[in-house]
């Protein structure tokens, strides 16, 4: 396949909005000729076919570059840009290719370890940040919560928001399910892991 922005006739230098026109312009040529007949039509299908997997790379730059401005330098703000998508195949291999393995790095692994729901893992990346980087609050708070999640026995789910001076809660029928009494964890555990995962997922500092 040509070089991307050769398909638009424009260089990678050239401004977002002057390239998205160019797309848009050739797209309506190449979608009007596609419809002609013979060898003609032809080559307006394939024209399309190949704007469009241009389009779809100098896109994913555009995102790529918009990650770099708004979380940092480096390939990390595109990771967590990654991580957010859902895109976690993606984001550990870009993690993998990094030798220089900071606090963020370690950061950035411990979430997709989460997201994979290998706490343990998770843990001792959230550690190893901690310990590079000891005055980091976001990555201790984020390690406080996700030994909260895993049952810390300081913080244990059962007694998560329960006040010590009232009886526990009378059970009550939802949905099928008993919730209440001794299964106030539960609830709490749900709570716990949302606020964990929101923790983490924010932008990298």
């Amino acid at each position: 396949m040509k070089e991307p922005y050769s398909v638009l006739g424009l260089t990678p230098e050239t401004p977002e909005e002057e390239l998205k026109a160019r797309y848009e312009e050739l797209k309506a040529v190449y979608g009007e000729q596609r419809f002609k007949s013979g060898a003609e039509g032809n080559e307006g299908a394939r024209k399309l076919s190949e704007l469009e997997s241009a389009w779809a790379l100098i896109s994913a730059d555009f995102e790529k570059k918009q990650a770099r401005e708004t979380f940092g330098d480096g390939d990390y703000g595109y990771i967590d840009d990654l991580i957010k998508k859902g895109e976690y195949d993606d984001a550990q291999s870009r993690l993998d290719a990094i030798t220089d393995r900071s606090a963020q790095w370690h950061y950035l692994q411990s979430i997709i370890f989460y997201k994979r729901e290998w706490l343990s893992d998770s843990r001792k990346q959230l550690a190893l940040a901690v310990e590079m980087e000891p005055r980091n609050t976001k990555y201790k708070e984020s390690l406080d919560k996700l030994d909260l999640v895993m049952g810390n026995p300081q913080a244990d789910p059962n007694t998560i928001g329960a006040d010590p001076n009232q009886p526990p809660p009378v059970q009550q029928q939802q949905d099928g399910q008993i919730c209440g009494g001794n299964m106030l964890s539960n609830c709490c555990l749900a709570y716990c892991l949302t606020d964990c995962c929101c923790s983490m997922t924010r932008c990298c500092g």
